[in-house]
């Protein structure tokens, strides 16, 4: 079993690097054999986890959207015809998606914290915007966006609309959120690791992947004489592009280009 995880690549269109990163990556994930002639593992063995905050924005179940990324499109319908499973977990720049991700392409599209068992490992997988609990105005912000009312609207309303709405807001906080999270990264670190027996006390796991936080942190530690590992997947904003995966029962970094 093979399991991929990746989040917040916050693309605005397929043509930029990380679009193009994204979509060579989905393409090799149904190569039957690597550069050096070695079988690679079969889609029906790979589960990909997307974590939330893949597109800087995507909101309900339009076509307007899958039609600015229509080869990312074809090669996660492709990967998941071949058998590969796909889960989704929506994050605050990807809100109310199931109609396009789950009823079309055949994803599954979550948007709380989800359980897996993968090789015996308890995994838990999340977005992250959970993490910090004392940001008082994006919790608000959250409550709203994720109004079971709002749903149906997010789908009545065209998709043009959300995108002017959305990229005018993007400018504006992009700033602001990168520039506080390198002033910030220890403290964003502290929130991640903090986050870990509160998360561990909903239910048990070894592992605990979210993204969110833009920070990239790898830490163990012991809770109740038990060894929990968690994850952070940082961003794709970076020069170097890193994902997870978690092979055999054994999770590393893997960079992608």
């Amino acid at each position: 079993m093979e399991a991929w995880f990746i989040s917040d690549i916050h693309l605005k269109t397929a043509e930029e690097r990380n679009g193009q990163i994204l979509l060579r990556f989905l393409r090799s994930l149904l190569e039957t054999s690597g550069p050096d002639g070695r079988t690679k593992t079969a889609p029906k063995q790979i589960h990909l986890f997307l974590l939330g905050d893949i597109f800087d924005l995507w909101i309900g179940g339009s076509t307007f959207f899958a039609d600015q990324f229509k080869d990312l499109m074809n090669a996660l319908e492709q990967f998941i015809k071949a058998g590969g499973r796909v889960t989704y977990i929506e994050g605050n720049h990807d809100v109310h998606i199931e109609r396009y991700f789950q009823k079309k392409l055949g994803a599954e599209v979550f948007v709380e914290a989800q359980y897996y068992t993968i090789d015996g490992l308890k995994v838990r997988v999340e977005h992250g915007d959970l993490i910090n609990l004392n940001d008082i105005k994006y919790l608000k912000y959250r409550s709203i966006i994720r109004n079971p009312l709002l749903k149906p609207l997010s789908y009545l309303i065209p998709g043009w609309f959300w995108s002017h709405v959305g990229n005018k807001a993007s400018k504006k906080s992009r700033a602001k959120s990168g520039q506080y999270r390198v002033q910030n990264e220890d403290q964003l670190i502290g929130m991640i690791r903090h986050h870990i027996p509160r998360a561990y006390n909903e239910g048990p796991f070894d592992l605990i992947i979210s993204g969110h936080m833009h920070v990239f942190d790898d830490h163990t530690v012991k809770i109740q004489n038990h060894e929990v590992r968690s994850i952070n997947l940082g961003s794709w904003f970076e020069e170097e592009v890193r994902v997870f995966r978690l092979k055999d029962g054994k999770g590393e970094w893997i960079k992608i280009s």
